[in-house]
């Protein structure tokens, strides 16, 4: 979208403000609000970027516009409006409302140049967007407003505009535009996230928030929350906000590799807008799919209160074949939901933010495919439909004075995933267990089976298959957060915080038979066995983090969070699998409890011009817990948190006017006692266990060029993790050696686009993009002495997209995987099937259409 007399090709620089809603540490200014700023007399453009970051705002202009433009010195409280105004004085410069809270600098009307009284002015029907965001986006990373190009930690964050101009809704899509993080496919509809090469069972490695809401997925049967990421549709989305390296001193537990933030547009108490689009795809080989959503944002009390409801659903078709259960296109995908967000501004002291969030999905089978059958095509047994459905309530509340600022959260969230998955493999390979046939003939331990047994046992098994395991899972968690933080114009920063979480799981794990003719599970359930684990996380918090500006160029940071938390877990069996030997589990309760401290030290230098260069050490942790599986011994029972150091060194820079930004970083990460996956001797349970130590080197660089009307852009990732010692146990990967690389975690991943933009008659403008993502191979275990060991084939797919736009009109044309490449996500094997292959849709087009009011 534009505005009359601004294309997105000349738009190089964006100021994004604080908008964020509930994901801010400080409210965003009305006009009329009084603003202690502190912004010294020099370039305006640097002027207009201080101007963002003190008063919540975007602000986007055209660098050649300010040009060596100067200004005055603002010290002192004043309203936002009139500090803009004091800025642009005599410049030839006004300002343009879009919208609450965005503002873009253009030219002054020739006819009115001269009167800097008209330097404001409204604009009703003005819709600009931009293309990549700049150095200049303002961020909240840090819970404090900084803007991207002065944040001292290697991060990306991209707007909302951009999310919408790439097609990207979802985690995998929007992934291109977030290099380093790396989505791997753990099971249909589910997938764990990596940065930095640090991902394992267990809690999360990488933490998600939704606003000011952590979440985690359910346990499971195997206390792997990390399997299972929350995917929100990306629609009416502000920005993504991705930070690489351990969090652990603001971020807590579960940011170990990095934290992802997905903010949400705030409701706007100014103006009545709305906004919907539709579109239809078609996958090559497949199904039609199509998607619909719709934004309302009203003003229920102008200035003070407002209601934004965005409803929306999405189908995506399907595209493999099960040639077993004659199946065509299956794996399509259905996700739908609905937001409702409140503002509230009873004074320019006080606000407060409410969200409630509900979305459901389902697949209507596996989604992965086996490669040795041909392209897309499966012969599994049976059907494995999946759902999930999560719904959420958060409240924010911001109060700010000249001194301080308070933000308290509170948040709850419900999150239910019903899986189902082909369990055949597993219990036909029990038909030589002595130990099922011992429990199926009821015989004392050491006494073996006669073959007239054994062949009752088999008879039996054959009559339970093929099987399905049918498992519900559910989570639900009240976490709560206060942040007390200076005022931000002081050479001293400073930030204080509490924060607590309450965390229930429950699994229900019903092994069942389903019809060998539609592969579907037998309704009422035609149940083998069943087993309930039920388990508990409790969670507290006390943070701080200071920062110095020891010189008008340096700043040391110094972060400090002491942690505790407590885990119980427990299981029962009311209906004993006799073929895998569930009943062993028993009824004890156990728990875990640990506490201790996750520090951060950074040093940051400002060189002449706009280059930042930093170094920081910091920490991460992640909790331990139990397990509840059949015939464990006591010391695999439990086991430990695993933990982090992380160091770097980055720099960031912009030259050539700030049309090329470059921006790079070096770490070496020391991580000890990973938790990692192992499975039981029948390889029909999995547990969490302790691998050692592994170390990960790495590099990362980012490039921005703009070229008049086109910009280009490309990055690169290089992880190097691997095994610091030979590994006690074997876990579901193998026995890992000293110096075997992590599985699943690519050496190099990369991405390059190119995108410009060019006005055409009748008003409109059309822009193009073209986008390339890929990643090298992958080993799938420690080393090719594991039996399941495998290599993920490198990953090359290129992306299209153009539209045009009139107005509040436009239209777009997308073209997914425009080389019909496999895309292969991940590879995998064990008990339950060898080979499955996760992959890129095919080849896909995608209109749309879209409309604001």
């Amino acid at each position: 979208m534009h505005a009359r007399g601004v294309t997105a090709s000349r738009i190089a620089v964006v100021v994004c403000g604080v908008v964020c809603g509930a994901g801010c540490g400080y409210a965003t200014s009305a006009p009329h609000d009084r603003i202690l700023l502190a912004i010294p007399a020099g370039r305006l453009d640097i002027a207009l970027r201080q101007l963002a970051t003190q008063t919540g705002q975007q602000i986007l202009f055209d660098p050649k516009m300010t040009g060596r433009r100067t200004t005055a010195a603002l010290h002192g409280p004043i309203e936002p409006e009139r500090a803009l105004r004091t800025l642009l004085a005599n410049t030839g410069l006004v300002a343009k409302h879009v919208r609450a809270g965005v503002i873009i600098i253009v030219a002054a009307p020739p006819a009115r140049s001269h009167d800097t009284r008209s330097s404001t002015a409204k604009s009703s029907n003005a819709t600009a967007e931009v293309a990549p965001p700049s150095a200049d986006i303002v961020v909240t990373a840090l819970k404090r407003p900084t803007a991207l190009g002065d944040t001292e930690i290697s991060m990306d964050a991209v707007t909302g505009a951009q999310v919408l101009a790439r097609g990207a809704y979802d985690l995998r899509s929007a992934a291109a535009l977030l290099p380093g993080l790396v989505p791997i496919a753990t099971a249909p509809l589910q997938q764990r996230i990596a940065i930095r090469g640090v991902t394992g069972t267990g809690e999360s490695t990488v933490g998600v928030y939704y606003g000011e809401t952590p979440i985690s997925g359910p346990s499971g049967t195997t206390f792997d929350p990390a399997a299972s990421t929350p995917d929100v549709d990306l629609v009416d989305v502000d920005r993504i906000e991705l930070l690489r390296g351990p969090q652990g001193t603001l971020y807590g537990a579960s940011s170990m590799g990095g934290t992802l933030r997905v903010l949400f547009n705030r409701p706007d108490a100014t103006r009545w807008t709305g906004h919907v689009d539709a579109g239809v795809s078609a996958v090559q080989g497949g199904v039609m799919g199509g998607n619909v959503a719709a934004v309302v944002n009203a003003p229920i009390v102008r200035d003070t209160l407002a209601a934004r409801i965005v409803v929306h659903r999405r189908t995506s078709g399907g595209y493999v074949d099960n040639d077993r259960l004659g199946l065509k296109d299956t794996g399509g995908i259905l996700r739908q939901g609905a937001r409702l967000g409140l503002a509230w501004t009873p004074s320019q002291a006080l606000r407060v933010d409410t969200l409630l969030l509900h979305q459901s999905t389902r697949i209507d089978d596996a989604g992965f495919w086996y490669p040795d059958l041909g392209r897309y095509r499966n012969d599994q047994p049976v059907r494995t439909p999946n759902r999930e459905r999560l719904d959420l309530a958060s409240v924010t509340a911001h109060w700010t004075t000249g001194a301080i600022a308070i933000v308290a959260t509170g948040s709850h969230y419900r999150w239910t995933i019903v899986k189902e998955g082909d369990f055949t493999q597993v219990l036909a390979q029990q038909a030589r267990s002595e130990a099922g046939c011992q429990r199926y003939a009821v015989l004392a331990s050491g006494t073996g089976c006669t073959p007239a047994q054994r062949s009752a046992f088999q008879a039996y098994l054959q009559t339970r298959l093929p099987g399905v395991l049918y498992q519900p899972f559910h989570v639900q968690s009240s976490t709560a957060e206060v942040r007390v933080s200076s005022d931000r114009t002081g050479a001293l920063g400073w930030t204080l915080g509490g924060f607590v979480e309450r965390r229930r799981d429950s699994a229900e794990s019903y092994t069942v038979r389903a019809d060998a003719t539609t592969g579907l599970r037998v309704t009422p359930l035609d149940i083998t066995g069943l087993r309930l684990l039920h388990s508990a996380l409790d969670q507290q918090a006390l943070f701080a983090e200071t920062n110095w500006g020891v010189t008008s160029r340096l700043t040391a940071t110094l972060g400090l969070r002491y942690f505790h938390y407590t885990r119980t877990a427990y299981g029962s069996v009311p209906i004993p699998n006799i073929i895998t030997g569930t009943g062993a589990i028993g009824t004890d309760r156990y728990a875990r409890a640990d506490d201790g401290t996750n520090l951060k030290a950074e040093l940051a230098y400002r060189l002449p011009g706009e280059t930042l260069v930093y170094a920081i050490a910091s920490e991460g942790f992640r909790p331990g817990g139990v397990n509840i599986t059949p015939d464990l011994t006591d010391q695999e029972r439990s086991y430990d948190a695993d933990h982090v150091w992380s160091y770097e060194l980055g720099a960031r820079t912009r030259i050539a006017g700030g049309r090329l930004t470059l921006e790079g970083a070096l770490y070496h990460i020391d991580w000890s006692d990973p938790i990692y996956a192992a499975w039981s001797a029948n390889g029909a349970f999995g547990y969490n266990t302790n691998i050692g130590t592994v170390r990960i080197d790495g590099a990362e660089a980012k490039a921005s060029l703009a070229l008049g009307a086109m910009r280009l852009t490309g990055s690169a990732n290089y992880t190097d993790a691997r095994l610091g010692e030979d590994q006690a146990v074997s876990t579901t990967d193998g026995a890992g050696r000293r110096g075997d690389p992590l599985p699943n975690v690519p050496r190099l991943t990369y991405a390059l686009g190119v995108q410009t933009s060019t006005a055409i008659a009748g008003g409109k403008v059309a822009t193009f993009a073209v986008d390339a993502v890929g990643a090298t191979r992958v080993r799938t275990a420690f080393n090719d002495r594991s039996t399941y060991y495998a290599v993920t084939p490198a990953r090359f797919v290129i992306d299209a997209t153009a539209d045009i736009r009139l107005a509040q009109w436009r239209a777009g044309v997308a073209l997914r995987n425009v080389l019909n490449a496999v895309g292969a996500n991940r590879l995998t094997s064990s008990a339950f099937g060898t080979r499955q292959l996760y992959s890129s849709a095919p080849r896909t087009v995608m209109l749309s259409l879209d409309r604001d009011f």
